[in-house]
Protein backbone atom coordinates (compact mmCIF):
# COMPACT_ATOMS: atom_id res chain seq x y z
CA UNK A 1 0.00 0.00 0.00
CA UNK A 2 1.08 3.60 -0.57
CA UNK A 3 -0.19 6.73 1.50
CA UNK A 4 0.33 10.00 0.15
CA UNK A 5 0.33 12.51 2.79
CA UNK A 6 -1.35 15.57 0.74
CA UNK A 7 -2.29 18.11 3.85
CA UNK A 8 -0.07 17.70 6.90
CA UNK A 9 -1.46 20.80 9.09
CA UNK A 10 -4.20 21.73 11.81
CA UNK A 11 -7.18 23.75 11.54
CA UNK A 12 -5.59 26.80 10.92
CA UNK A 13 -2.28 25.28 8.55
CA UNK A 14 1.08 26.84 8.82
CA UNK A 15 1.51 29.51 8.53
CA UNK A 16 -1.51 30.02 10.36
CA UNK A 17 -4.29 31.89 8.26
CA UNK A 18 -3.75 35.30 10.11
CA UNK A 19 -1.23 34.65 12.66
CA UNK A 20 2.30 36.42 12.69
CA UNK A 21 3.87 34.40 15.46
CA UNK A 22 7.63 33.46 15.37
CA UNK A 23 6.70 29.90 14.05
CA UNK A 24 4.28 31.14 10.98
CA UNK A 25 6.72 34.02 10.33
CA UNK A 26 9.46 31.63 9.97
CA UNK A 27 7.69 29.12 7.76
CA UNK A 28 6.54 31.60 5.67
CA UNK A 29 10.14 32.60 5.20
CA UNK A 30 11.60 29.09 4.87
CA UNK A 31 8.61 27.71 2.71
CA UNK A 32 8.99 24.26 1.25
CA UNK A 33 8.02 21.45 3.88
CA UNK A 34 7.53 24.13 6.92
CA UNK A 35 4.08 25.12 4.85
CA UNK A 36 1.29 23.01 5.84
CA UNK A 37 -2.09 22.70 4.20
CA UNK A 38 -4.82 21.62 6.12
CA UNK A 39 -4.49 16.96 6.81
CA UNK A 40 -5.38 15.03 4.12
CA UNK A 41 -4.31 11.40 2.53
CA UNK A 42 -4.52 9.55 -0.40
CA UNK A 43 -4.15 5.48 0.09
CA UNK A 44 -3.39 3.60 -3.65
CA UNK A 45 -4.45 6.51 -5.37
CA UNK A 46 -7.87 5.57 -4.39
CA UNK A 47 -9.37 6.09 -0.93
CA UNK A 48 -9.12 9.90 0.45
CA UNK A 49 -9.01 10.43 4.40
CA UNK A 50 -11.39 13.40 4.44
CA UNK A 51 -11.95 16.19 3.01
CA UNK A 52 -10.57 19.66 4.03
CA UNK A 53 -11.13 23.15 2.50
CA UNK A 54 -7.64 22.74 0.82
CA UNK A 55 -9.20 19.85 -1.33
CA UNK A 56 -8.96 21.24 -4.69
CA UNK A 57 -5.52 22.76 -4.02
CA UNK A 58 -4.53 19.50 -3.11
CA UNK A 59 -5.85 17.86 -6.50
CA UNK A 60 -3.66 20.67 -8.33
CA UNK A 61 -0.34 20.68 -6.52
CA UNK A 62 -0.37 16.46 -6.09
CA UNK A 63 -1.62 16.04 -9.46
CA UNK A 64 -4.36 13.31 -7.83
CA UNK A 65 -7.27 12.27 -10.38
CA UNK A 66 -10.21 13.50 -7.81
CA UNK A 67 -12.84 13.47 -10.10
CA UNK A 68 -12.43 9.53 -10.30
CA UNK A 69 -12.12 9.02 -6.24
CA UNK A 70 -15.52 6.80 -4.94
CA UNK A 71 -14.37 6.57 -1.71
CA UNK A 72 -13.75 9.08 0.92
CA UNK A 73 -13.90 8.15 4.83
CA UNK A 74 -14.58 11.57 6.90
CA UNK A 75 -13.29 11.63 10.80
CA UNK A 76 -15.43 14.22 11.95
CA UNK A 77 -17.50 16.96 10.86
CA UNK A 78 -14.95 19.73 11.79
CA UNK A 79 -14.39 22.23 9.09
CA UNK A 80 -10.61 21.02 8.82
CA UNK A 81 -11.80 17.54 8.10
CA UNK A 82 -15.03 18.21 6.59
CA UNK A 83 -15.49 20.98 4.08
CA UNK A 84 -19.28 19.60 2.49
CA UNK A 85 -19.81 22.77 0.51
CA UNK A 86 -17.50 21.54 -2.28
CA UNK A 87 -20.07 18.53 -2.98
CA UNK A 88 -22.47 20.76 -4.50
CA UNK A 89 -19.96 21.39 -7.43
CA UNK A 90 -20.61 17.70 -8.28
CA UNK A 91 -24.23 18.46 -9.95
CA UNK A 92 -25.67 20.71 -12.27
CA UNK A 93 -23.80 22.75 -14.54
CA UNK A 94 -20.68 22.74 -12.45
CA UNK A 95 -19.74 19.75 -14.38
CA UNK A 96 -19.80 18.53 -17.72
CA UNK A 97 -19.16 14.73 -17.65
CA UNK A 98 -20.38 13.54 -14.60
CA UNK A 99 -17.94 11.68 -12.16
CA UNK A 100 -18.55 8.21 -10.52
CA UNK A 101 -20.57 8.05 -7.36
CA UNK A 102 -19.13 9.06 -4.98
CA UNK A 103 -19.23 6.82 -1.33
CA UNK A 104 -18.87 9.33 1.13
CA UNK A 105 -18.70 7.48 4.95
CA UNK A 106 -18.81 9.00 7.96
CA UNK A 107 -20.65 9.50 11.56
CA UNK A 108 -24.20 10.98 11.98
CA UNK A 109 -22.80 15.19 13.04
CA UNK A 110 -20.61 14.47 9.00
CA UNK A 111 -24.29 13.31 7.38
CA UNK A 112 -26.07 16.00 9.07
CA UNK A 113 -23.49 18.73 8.02
CA UNK A 114 -23.62 17.30 4.72
CA UNK A 115 -26.82 17.56 4.26
CA UNK A 116 -27.34 21.14 5.05
CA UNK A 117 -24.91 21.80 2.97
CA UNK A 118 -26.90 21.43 -0.30
CA UNK A 119 -28.89 23.78 -1.53
CA UNK A 120 -32.42 23.77 -0.23
CA UNK A 121 -34.19 21.15 -1.58
CA UNK A 122 -31.16 19.51 -3.17
CA UNK A 123 -30.84 15.41 -3.36
CA UNK A 124 -27.85 13.57 -3.06
CA UNK A 125 -28.43 11.74 -6.06
CA UNK A 126 -28.09 15.15 -7.95
CA UNK A 127 -24.75 15.23 -6.74
CA UNK A 128 -24.20 11.52 -7.60
CA UNK A 129 -22.96 10.83 -3.64
CA UNK A 130 -24.07 8.19 -1.31
CA UNK A 131 -23.59 8.29 2.19
CA UNK A 132 -23.12 5.73 4.34
CA UNK A 133 -23.58 6.12 8.10
CA UNK A 134 -20.63 4.14 9.91
CA UNK A 135 -20.61 2.31 13.98
CA UNK A 136 -17.46 2.41 15.57
CA UNK A 137 -15.96 -0.98 15.08
CA UNK A 138 -17.91 -2.03 12.77
CA UNK A 139 -15.93 -3.39 9.82
CA UNK A 140 -17.41 -1.90 6.35
CA UNK A 141 -15.80 -3.45 2.89
CA UNK A 142 -14.81 -0.16 1.21
CA UNK A 143 -14.01 -1.24 -2.47
CA UNK A 144 -11.76 -3.95 -2.14
CA UNK A 145 -10.21 -2.29 1.75
CA UNK A 146 -11.48 -3.87 4.68
CA UNK A 147 -12.15 -0.37 6.84
CA UNK A 148 -13.02 -0.25 10.51
CA UNK A 149 -13.95 3.28 12.13
CA UNK A 150 -12.42 3.27 15.77
CA UNK A 151 -13.53 5.62 18.30
CA UNK A 152 -11.53 8.63 18.87
CA UNK A 153 -10.91 10.66 21.63
CA UNK A 154 -11.56 14.18 21.01
CA UNK A 155 -14.85 16.28 20.73
CA UNK A 156 -17.24 14.63 22.79
CA UNK A 157 -20.18 16.42 21.23
CA UNK A 158 -20.07 13.78 18.36
CA UNK A 159 -18.43 10.18 17.65
CA UNK A 160 -15.19 10.97 16.03
CA UNK A 161 -13.64 8.21 14.55
CA UNK A 162 -10.24 7.41 12.90
CA UNK A 163 -9.50 4.12 10.83
CA UNK A 164 -8.02 0.90 10.75
CA UNK A 165 -7.94 -0.03 7.22
CA UNK A 166 -6.89 -3.71 5.77
CA UNK A 167 -5.67 -5.51 2.70
CA UNK A 168 -4.23 -8.87 3.13
CA UNK A 169 -1.54 -9.27 5.43
CA UNK A 170 -1.25 -5.88 6.19
CA UNK A 171 -2.85 -3.04 7.68
CA UNK A 172 -2.68 1.09 8.39
CA UNK A 173 -3.75 2.94 11.05
CA UNK A 174 -4.70 6.41 10.07
CA UNK A 175 -5.07 8.01 13.76
CA UNK A 176 -5.87 11.63 13.62
CA UNK A 177 -7.53 13.54 15.23
CA UNK A 178 -7.28 12.05 18.51
CA UNK A 179 -5.89 12.45 22.00
CA UNK A 180 -4.10 8.96 23.39
CA UNK A 181 -6.94 6.07 22.11
CA UNK A 182 -10.15 5.37 24.44
CA UNK A 183 -10.18 1.88 26.33
CA UNK A 184 -12.91 0.81 24.04
CA UNK A 185 -10.19 1.28 20.87
CA UNK A 186 -7.47 -0.76 22.41
CA UNK A 187 -9.64 -3.58 23.56
CA UNK A 188 -10.47 -3.51 19.62
CA UNK A 189 -7.52 -3.64 18.80
CA UNK A 190 -6.24 -5.79 21.31
CA UNK A 191 -8.58 -8.66 19.43
CA UNK A 192 -8.16 -7.67 16.03
CA UNK A 193 -4.81 -8.19 16.00
CA UNK A 194 -3.91 -5.78 13.06
CA UNK A 195 -0.69 -6.53 11.15
CA UNK A 196 0.25 -2.83 10.87
CA UNK A 197 2.45 -1.72 8.34
CA UNK A 198 2.07 2.25 9.06
CA UNK A 199 0.62 3.94 11.79
CA UNK A 200 0.15 7.49 11.33
CA UNK A 201 -0.26 9.78 14.64
CA UNK A 202 -1.46 12.68 15.27
CA UNK A 203 1.05 15.17 16.95
CA UNK A 204 -0.99 18.23 16.88
CA UNK A 205 0.88 19.45 20.38
CA UNK A 206 4.49 19.19 19.17
CA UNK A 207 6.39 18.73 22.23
CA UNK A 208 3.70 19.21 24.64
CA UNK A 209 1.75 16.96 26.56
CA UNK A 210 -1.72 16.63 25.42
CA UNK A 211 -3.49 13.27 25.08
CA UNK A 212 -7.03 14.22 25.42
CA UNK A 213 -8.08 15.66 22.61
CA UNK A 214 -4.86 15.64 20.45
CA UNK A 215 -1.61 14.40 21.28
CA UNK A 216 2.24 15.67 21.11
CA UNK A 217 5.60 14.04 21.23
CA UNK A 218 5.03 12.40 25.25
CA UNK A 219 1.92 11.11 24.17
CA UNK A 220 2.72 9.64 20.69
CA UNK A 221 5.28 7.95 22.23
CA UNK A 222 3.90 5.97 24.91
CA UNK A 223 1.32 4.59 22.21
CA UNK A 224 3.90 3.29 19.95
CA UNK A 225 5.47 1.47 22.87
CA UNK A 226 1.74 -0.13 23.65
CA UNK A 227 1.31 -0.77 19.98
CA UNK A 228 4.92 -2.67 19.84
CA UNK A 229 4.10 -4.25 23.47
CA UNK A 230 0.64 -5.31 22.08
CA UNK A 231 2.50 -7.19 18.81
CA UNK A 232 0.17 -4.81 16.39
CA UNK A 233 3.83 -3.22 15.39
CA UNK A 234 6.97 -4.20 15.15
CA UNK A 235 10.60 -3.67 12.93
CA UNK A 236 8.96 -3.27 9.98
CA UNK A 237 6.04 -0.78 11.02
CA UNK A 238 6.49 2.69 10.26
CA UNK A 239 5.68 5.25 12.61
CA UNK A 240 4.93 8.63 11.17
CA UNK A 241 3.48 11.38 12.95
CA UNK A 242 0.66 13.93 11.79
CA UNK A 243 -1.39 17.09 11.93
CA UNK A 244 0.58 19.99 12.61
CA UNK A 245 0.01 23.10 14.47
CA UNK A 246 1.73 26.49 15.43
CA UNK A 247 0.64 26.13 18.84
CA UNK A 248 3.22 23.17 19.18
CA UNK A 249 5.83 25.36 18.63
CA UNK A 250 8.13 23.82 16.68
CA UNK A 251 9.27 24.20 12.35
CA UNK A 252 9.37 21.08 10.65
CA UNK A 253 13.32 20.95 11.04
CA UNK A 254 12.86 21.44 14.53
CA UNK A 255 10.08 18.09 14.70
CA UNK A 256 12.64 16.56 12.89
CA UNK A 257 15.62 16.70 15.35
CA UNK A 258 13.20 15.72 18.54
CA UNK A 259 12.22 12.38 16.94
CA UNK A 260 15.68 11.56 15.49
CA UNK A 261 16.41 8.75 17.77
CA UNK A 262 12.58 8.32 18.84
CA UNK A 263 11.95 5.75 15.71
CA UNK A 264 9.05 8.39 13.84
CA UNK A 265 9.36 10.19 10.69
CA UNK A 266 7.79 13.56 10.37
CA UNK A 267 5.27 13.94 7.70
CA UNK A 268 5.61 16.77 5.44
CA UNK A 269 2.78 17.76 2.27
CA UNK A 270 3.61 15.75 -0.52
CA UNK A 271 5.17 12.46 1.34
CA UNK A 272 4.71 9.61 0.14
CA UNK A 273 4.86 6.32 2.47
CA UNK A 274 5.20 2.92 0.85
CA UNK A 275 4.39 -0.28 3.25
Amino acid sequence: MELRYMGTGAAEGIPATFCACPVCKEAARRGGREIRTRSQALLDGKLLFDFPPDTYAHYLTHRFDLPAIERVLITHSHMDHFFPQEFELRGGDFVHDPPPLLHIYGNDKVEQVLMAALPQGGEASSYRFVFHLLKPFERIDAGGYLVTPLLARHDPSEACLFYLVEQGDTALLYAHDTGIFPAETWDFLRSAKPRLGLASLDCTTAAFKEGNNHMGLPDVVLVREKLLEMGLAGGNTAFVLNHFSHNGGLLHRELCEKVRDLGFTVAWDGLSMVF
